[in-house]
């Protein structure tokens, strides 16, 4: 009878130590589960189709006019690292953001610590020193990496697009366009590029945007 009640004592002292102990862990030592990649093919892209014939959009701001000339459709998807926007003055201001994002293997938090990007008018740089053991060639990088230069005909799209954070992913869809403003004074022309392995100035992508969706960058 005295082993059965030291056994008694014994439950009720540890039983709820145990029980605050797992609740704790459930609560504290247990982190959330990271959400998939709601990225296309995981870590993103670029997805660029042609059509036929070409289609035409305008824009009239003050005393400018723009048609906007399109032969391909196109999605942006991936992890953005820098945006640099414009100010409304024409007819630059007809492109009010450039948005710069990486895809593949790029995406990773851990591959991009060995980044460093700066972006200025139209134009993006990067740096980098990467673990040889890593496998990413310069010509891997290189093919991974965009600056978009970004056309809107509805302003709210602009201003969520404007809102997205760095760091954040994002899967932009539109069509590429080529440019052509006209005024009293002038004339203003601006070609997109339509191949990855093009050089600046002609080398980065104009697009229309039709659509914006902030999704999971998964791991």
């Amino acid at each position: 009878m005295l082993r059965l009640r030291t056994l008694l004592e014994w439950s009720i002292i540890l039983v709820p130590f145990l029980v605050l102990g797992f609740l704790g862990y459930y609560i504290f030592g247990s982190s959330p589960a990271v959400p998939p990649s709601g990225l296309p093919d995981t870590t993103g892209g670029f997805y660029q189709t042609p059509f036929s014939p070409p289609q035409q959009y305008t824009k009239t701001i003050g005393k400018w006019q723009f048609t906007l000339t399109s032969a391909y459709t196109y999605t942006l998807a991936g992890r953005i690292i820098g945006r640099h926007e414009y100010p409304p003055s024409l007819p630059d201001g007809i492109i009010p953001l450039d948005l710069a994002v990486v895809n593949g293997e790029l995406v990773r938090k851990d591959i991009l610590s060995f980044f460093t990007f700066e972006m200025g008018d139209r134009t993006l740089t990067y740096r980098y020193d990467i673990p040889g053991i890593l496998g990413l060639t310069e010509a891997y990088i290189d093919e991974h990496i965009s600056n978009s230069h970004l056309v809107f005909l509805n302003s709210t799209l602009e201003e969520e697009v404007k809102q997205a954070p760095e760091g954040s992913c994002i899967i932009i869809t539109g069509r590429l366009v080529d440019i052509l403003g006209t005024s009293p004074e002038k004339r203003y022309i601006l070609n997109t590029s339509t191949v990855r392995n093009d050089l600046y100035p002609e080398g980065c992508e104009i697009i229309l945007v039709e659509s914006s969706t902030p999704v999971s960058c998964g791991n």
